[in-house]
């Protein structure tokens, strides 16, 4: 099956400040990779992500958003089956002492 790219845009996050974002698909997926990108190219050491899925948490309570990872060949790879009308639910917590521009993204089939 053909794999397809889904990004959320996160937006600029001040220090200290979070945001989050939702997408409901619109058929049954398979989540194959899961990865953010600072658009500015900075650390993600110190900013927390929190994801669930289909109201499952699978940050317990957060992962740096570093090991969730910044690559297709280093990231997330559940394999996860999401029905269609699942909400997949991100937020991050930027814990920097600048401001970050964040996307996240999927690969699903």
């Amino acid at each position: 099956m053909v794999e397809t790219f889904k990004t959320l845009y996160l937006g600029v996050v001040a220090s200290g400040a979070y945001s989050e974002v939702r997408w409901t698909p619109d058929r049954d997926i398979i989540i194959r990779k899961g990865l953010f990108n600072e658009r500015d190219d900075k650390s993600l050491n110190n900013v927390q992500a929190y994801i669930s899925i289909a109201d499952v948490p699978y940050t317990k309570d957060y992962v740096s958003a570093r090991v969730v990872g910044q690559t297709l060949e280093y990231c997330w790879k559940p394999n996860l089956p999401v029905p269609k009308g699942a909400t997949i639910y991100v937020k991050v917590v930027n814990g920097r002492a600048d401001s970050i521009n964040l996307d996240v993204s999927f690969v699903y089939e």
